[in-house]
């Protein structure tokens, strides 16, 4: 089909639904977790019922990244690296110590079994903050003094935000290879992924964080990230057309019990997201904003609240309750803090915003 578009065309964020994707795949997560934080009533996740060694939460989270690397590999191109810096501290940081101080310091003593006093004295609450804060846990702080003890997938207080820690060392990749000008050319970024990928085969020990063989969570989003950095290379001949998201699925389910599984899984996804993406019926539902990563690291604390507050909730009746208020406090979240932020950043460097720096 002559004409069609390719993911350069798509790129600028009145061109894509990126925003609404974005949105529906932190849905997904709640979705899925709920089977793991509620009992599920005798009904299995339906996406662990299709494919193997994933589930809804796993799909959305590859989404995320994917389109994360897509994004933030135009954002370090598009501009200086003191404001790619910026605006990447900006995109994570205020959201997150917003969440993280609601959960430690009011839901946390709401819910604790410990009294108010006791509570904030363990010192406990002040180190599981900071540790969200910093992305990365220590032991010790991985849950709060009395909170979500008898939960069903243990009393972590927000599960989920362990993605933000392989999410920032990703950003530091891309700005490295921007530094040394690998984002300039496809073949250059195709070649850099390429030997990370081999290097990492090789000798694991010397690609730095990535380096746990054991923890393949980690090693996993990176390489859906890597793809989006990879589809960002070859964004003028990526065509998007409707025609290979059939064959792509087929393939995907013909190879569902082999070695190459995972691959043609998330080649299937990930391309039929940007076929999608740059459907205009798609993109006349447009948003005010970004409501993803809001609703992204909130859905675990409310999920775990309303497991508490309702033990008799079960899975599929959970995402009533817990679903709208994620939403809330993701646009909640966008609106007060987020892009204020935001923009108060941009502004410092003389612009406003540019496409791509409001996508985590």
């Amino acid at each position: 089909m002559a004409g069609a578009l390719s993911l350069s065309d798509i790129l600028h964020r009145d061109r894509n639904s990126f925003d609404l994707v974005r949105l529906v795949a932190a849905l997904a997560v709640i979705f899925g977790h709920s089977f793991y934080l509620f009992e599920t009533g005798g009904f299995p996740e339906p996406v662990t019922m299709v494919v193997q060694n994933n589930f809804s939460g796993t799909l959305a989270v590859g989404v995320f990244f994917f389109l994360s690397g897509i994004l933030v590999s135009r954002s370090m191109i598009s501009g200086d690296p003191l404001r790619f810096l910026a605006m990447r501290s900006a995109r994570i940081l205020p959201g997150l110590v917003v969440c993280a101080a609601l959960v430690c310091f009011v839901l946390g003593p709401a819910v604790s079994t410990l009294p108010l006093a006791g509570y904030f004295r363990t010192g406990v609450p002040q180190c599981v903050f900071w540790d969200e804060v910093l992305l990365f846990p220590r032991d010790g702080c991985l849950s709060l003094p009395g909170v979500f003890e008898g939960a069903r997938a243990g009393p972590s207080p927000n599960g989920s935000i362990w993605t933000l820690g392989p999410e920032v060392i990703c950003y530091c990749y891309v700005f490295v290879a921007g530094l040394f000008g690998l984002l300039t050319s496809r073949w250059f970024i195709a070649a850099g992924i390429a030997l990370l990928v081999l290097v990492h085969a090789l000798w694991p020990s010397v690609i730095p964080y990535f380096s746990d063989i054991g923890y393949t969570d980690k090693l996993k989003v990176a390489m859906f990230f890597g793809a989006g950095v990879m589809a960002f290379g070859f964004r003028d001949v990526l065509k998007l057309r409707a025609w290979p998201c059939l064959p792509l699925v087929l393939l995907a389910v013909a190879t569902s019990s082999s070695p190459v599984s995972e691959y043609t899984l998330y080649a299937a996804l990930f391309y039929c997201v940007l076929v999608l993406s740059g459907w205009p019926v798609l993109m006349r539902v447009r948003l005010p904003g970004d409501f993803s990563y809001g609703i992204y690291i909130y859905g675990w604390p409310i999920q775990q609240a309303a497991a508490h507050f309702f033990p008799g909730l079960t899975s599929y009746p959970s995402n009533l309750v817990t679903l709208p208020l994620a939403l809330m406090f993701g646009v909640a979240s966008w609106f007060l803090v987020e892009r204020p932020v935001l923009r108060a950043v941009a502004s410092r460097f003389g612009r406003g915003l540019r496409p791509g720096e409001a996508g985590a």
